[in-house]
C-alpha cells in the first residue's frame, strides 16, 4: 500500500517500474497463477548465481503494475486459479503454498 505512495514522492528523482508475479507450489509442482493455463510448460526453479541466496523461476509471468488497485486485482485473479483438493476436514481446502512477489 505504502510502496506506491513512496515511489510517487520520489518520482522526480528516479525512474522505476513495479512488477508482480504469483506462484503456486502444489504436489511438488510449480504453477504460474498469472500466466497461460496450467497445461503449458512446466516451470522450474533455479538458483540465481548473480544474487547470492536468491532463486528465480524460469518462464514465470511478471506483470507491470502502476498502482495498488492493479496489485489487488491481480492478486485476486491469481487466487481464483489456485488448486484445491478435498480433505476430511474441509470440502474445499487448498494444500498448496503461494508466493506473491513484488519487484521494483
Amino acid at each position: 500500500h505504502q510502496l506506491f505512495e513512496m515511489l510517487d514522492r520520489s518520482q522526480n528523482f528516479s525512474e522505476y517500474s513495479v512488477r508482480v508475479s504469483f506462484l503456486e507450489i502444489y504436489n511438488e509442482e510449480l504453477y504460474d497463477l498469472l500466466g497461460p493455463p496450467f497445461e503449458s510448460q512446466k516451470l522450474r526453479i533455479y538458483e540465481d548465481t548473480a544474487r547470492r541466496g536468491s532463486a528465480f523461476v524460469h518462464g514465470l509471468e511478471e506483470l507491470i503494475v502502476h498502482n495498488k488497485n492493479e496489485v489487488y486485482s491481480i492478486l485476486e485473479r491469481g487466487a481464483q486459479r489456485r488448486q484445491t483438493a478435498t480433505t476430511l476436514l474441509n470440502a474445499q481446502s487448498s494444500r498448496s503454498h503461494t508466493v506473491f512477489s513484488v519487484t521494483v
